[in-house]
């Protein structure tokens, strides 16, 4: 196979490839004609050892499953990854799988999501499908098989903005006091106390608490797949952090460490040993399923809002919150990749906040000489005698 390099603009270079019975190929590269030239190297050489990928008749159907297996399989976490794959097979490929990877354009996009709203998919559905396209043609545009990403020009509907459903002081003190006689107390109490993630703290073992120091390490979470639980590290790098616990939390937990030592004297061979601090009474790991249906049910049993196991972890921001404490301490505790995620997600936690604050400044005016001037001005007491 032979290749050869054409100057385009400055800084731009068109490499064609013959590819052999009168075909060619054509790639645009930025930068310097060296890079062109390593380019083309790169791609004669892909060519000899089998490996080159034409994405002239390449179908969307062959390159999602190739980026999924070579990119989603490999990057994400399996909860993610086997999320993708649900919705590549029920709804993408269903859609414009036998389409050629070249010819996919905005408007097979805009119509797949006019059509989604049809058969009454919500909005935030169909941002996720935009997202899981717009990464996959993303990886495409790196791998250069595709010139650009047709997604950049769809723009999918937008849901409402997400409001945190967080429980009241009188609705939480109630859930404790229910919940302290079954097997999810003390995942409940962690998820009040710390703001953890359901699968951090599942995947909580006893060598990251110290108790001494009131500190947890979060190092790693529990993950529901196919295969069956998977123990990973935690969502982001800043999921990887260190949570100060009161008082409170830490005697529960010292407690319920010497229950799990009883339980395993008392029942010896019987016992599942492990060192996750999340167990049943024979040691056996609480699954991720199994704590959203005990949830459930104790909800529904004591007339409570029906919340999430993840809207607690949006009250305990909200208790942070309530007490005055920093957007940027609350972000690390929660281990939130960003401060801006924290400041999005509890934006109506803020604005309140922000009121009561304006209030209290009012009421510091009041007693300024600030106040009595603008007060009096407002009475048209103070004017100025025109003169004749």
């Amino acid at each position: 196979m032979t290749g050869h390099i054409k100057k385009r603009a400055k800084n731009s270079w068109s490499v064609v490839i013959y590819l052999g019975n009168k075909n060619y190929k054509w790639y645009t590269v930025q930068g310097k004609k060296k890079e062109a030239e390593e380019f083309l190297t790169k791609k004669l050489q892909e060519i000899n050892s089998g490996t080159y990928i034409d994405n002239h008749n390449m179908t969307v159907e062959e390159y999602m499953n190739y980026w999924y297996e070579e990119f989603c399989m490999k990057e994400l976490s399996p909860t993610t990854y086997e999320s993708y794959r649900r919705n590549l097979d029920k709804y993408i490929l269903r859609e414009f799988g036998k389409l050629k990877l070249e010819d996919l354009s905005p408007l097979h996009l805009q119509t797949f999501y006019n059509r989604c709203i049809k058969l009454d998919l919500s909005k935030k559905t169909i941002l996720y499908l935009h997202r899981i396209i717009h990464s996959a043609l993303n990886k495409a545009v790196m791998w250069q098989l595709l010139s650009k990403n047709v997604a950049d020009n769809v723009k999918p509907p937008r849901p409402e903005k997400y409001s945190a459903n967080v429980l009241t002081m009188k609705q939480l003190n109630k859930l404790i006091t229910v919940v302290k006689s079954t097997y999810i107390y003390i995942p409940i109490a962690i998820a009040i106390a710390t703001g953890m993630r359901r699968g951090e703290i599942l995947g909580l073992t006893w060598k990251n608490v110290d108790l001494k120091k009131k500190k947890i390490n979060v190092s790693q979470a529990i993950y529901p797949t196919k295969e069956g639980l998977k123990v990973l590290p935690p969502k982001t790098e800043n999921s990887l952090r260190e949570i100060t616990i009161p008082k409170r939390l830490a005697k529960i937990l010292k407690k319920h460490k010497k229950s799990q030592n009883k339980n395993k004297k008392l029942l010896g061979k019987d016992y599942i040993v492990s060192d996750y601090v999340c167990t049943l009474e024979n040691g056996k790991l609480i699954s991720p399923s199994s704590l959203n249906h005990k949830f459930k049910d104790i909800l529904e049993e004591n007339n409570l809002p029906s919340v999430r196991i993840h809207d607690l972890r949006h009250t305990h921001a909200s208790l942070l919150l309530s007490k005055g404490t920093s957007a940027k301490a609350i972000s690390a505790r929660l281990g939130h990749s960003t401060i801006q995620i924290t400041m999005d997600l509890y934006t109506h936690l803020f604005d309140s906040i922000n009121k009561q604050v304006a209030s209290k400044v009012n009421g510091f005016l009041r007693f300024s000489p600030f106040y009595w001037i603008s007060n009096r001005l407002a009475k048209n007491k103070f004017y100025t005698k025109k003169e004749s």
